[in-house]
């Protein structure tokens, strides 16, 4: 892993990616956004803190995401400022810490998609039946939720630390750039083994990416339609009796009605009962169900939030890896493969600052979704501020 212990290649020069003017600010504000990231996270940290354990899947994310704001920072923020203003101590401090920062990176986004997974589970078990919810019992006590916390970190950590081994910081002292002399390269067991080439690319790649994606489509969906199901149950519970009394009321009038065989006509009382029916029904329909119709629209604005936020960031992080893996010549300059394309270096930023924007701003996803925790947030900041 240590660049000393690597082969050092005279007269060529490590990989590059340039930063021109636009990209560097760019940059800068996405770095300052995950600035604001890691507070927004710590904040939900610490409302979620006062309901703990209860709510342990859901610091974890904000853990995960805090950890996400900061390795941008740590990777991104810091090679634009060493590149662009040509500072040789932060070139020389980003290739110190470059390959744990890069690892912690990987970690996280690889637990993050399951801590989730775990949330929404927890949310699918409590609108199942008794015997699901007393199946799930033990995963979802207070102990369960800590013990499967521990054991996604634990997996996560496990899967992705290998890449310490698959790549390293090398050296190119002849490389007449100062800036190019140290470099992260795949390691020569990563490059040339086929098994770390499956592992990394087809079995990450599958549980990172497909699988999360689609089994929260899943759950969330299944979720929606219960929510249907009950409101409708709901609905109907509540004018049921109503609708009983105004049924009977109805059978009187047109009882009425028959002992009236000279009139031809509807008697207006029976005309205006029907029509106040209809009103009724209706006021109750639109009473009773507002609140579901709140509820259902926090679950189906929470289930595309997730869901798109994740098909944007691992779909285009699913091109990038294949693009990568295959060697593309859309990466690499013809004239020299040591630099990078235009396409390459906007495709990995947009990878970058989806996963970032969508840690950064899920305290705004969260507070929209739920008003609980928004009053939660609200009252935390306003006991902070009395002290």
């Amino acid at each position: 892993m240590d660049g000393n212990s690597s082969e050092e290649l005279e007269g060529t020069c490590g990989f590059f990616e340039g930063y021109s003017t636009s990209r560097f600010v760019i940059t800068c504000i996405i770095s300052g956004v995950s600035g604001f990231g890691i507070l927004f996270n710590l904040l939900l940290l610490a409302v979620f803190r006062r309901s703990f354990p209860s709510s342990v899947y859901l610091a974890a994310i904000s853990i995960l995401d805090t950890l996400l704001c900061v390795s941008y920072i740590l990777l991104f923020g810091v090679d634009a400022c060493y590149v662009y203003l040509k500072n040789q101590f932060l070139f020389n401090v980003y290739h110190h810490y470059i390959l744990y920062a890069f690892m912690i990176s990987k970690v996280v986004q690889f637990a993050i998609p399951f801590m989730l997974i775990l949330a929404t589970l927890e949310r699918y078990v409590w609108t199942s039946s008794l015997q699901t919810r007393e199946f799930f019992k033990p995963v979802f006590s207070n102990a369960g939720r800590c013990v499967t916390t521990c054991l996604i970190f634990l997996i996560s950590m496990m899967l992705r630390m290998p890449i310490l081994w698959a790549i390293e910081v090398r050296r190119f002292p002849k490389c007449a750039d100062p800036f190019r002399s140290k470099s992260v390269f795949p390691t020569d067991w990563a490059g040339e083994s086929k098994a770390y080439h499956v592992f990394d690319f087809h079995i990450i790649v599958a549980l990172q990416t497909v699988l999360p994606f689609f089994v929260l489509i899943l759950l969330n969906a299944v979720i929606i339609q219960r929510l249907l199901v009950e409101k409708k149950n709901e609905m109907y519970a509540a004018i049921q009796p109503t609708l009983y009394k105004v049924g009977e009321a109805a059978k009187k009038a047109s009882t009425a009605k028959a002992e009236y065989e000279q009139v031809a006509i509807m008697p207006e009382n029976y005309l205006l009962l029907e029509v106040a029916t209809e009103l009724i029904k209706e006021s109750l329909i639109t009473k009773s169900s507002r609140g579901k119709r709140a509820q259902l629209r926090n679950a189906i604005y929470t289930m595309l939030a997730i869901v798109t936020s994740y098909l944007i960031c691992n779909g285009l992080h699913l091109i990038l890896t294949i693009l990568e893996r295959f060697g593309s010549s859309l990466l690499l300059e013809a004239e020299d493969d040591m630099l990078s394309t235009s396409f390459y270096i906007l495709l990995s930023d947009t990878v970058s600052i989806a996963y970032l924007l969508t840690s950064a701003i899920r305290i705004f996803i969260y507070a929209k979704c739920n008003p609980k925790l928004r009053k939660d947030i609200k009252d935390f900041l306003m006991n902070r501020r009395r002290v």
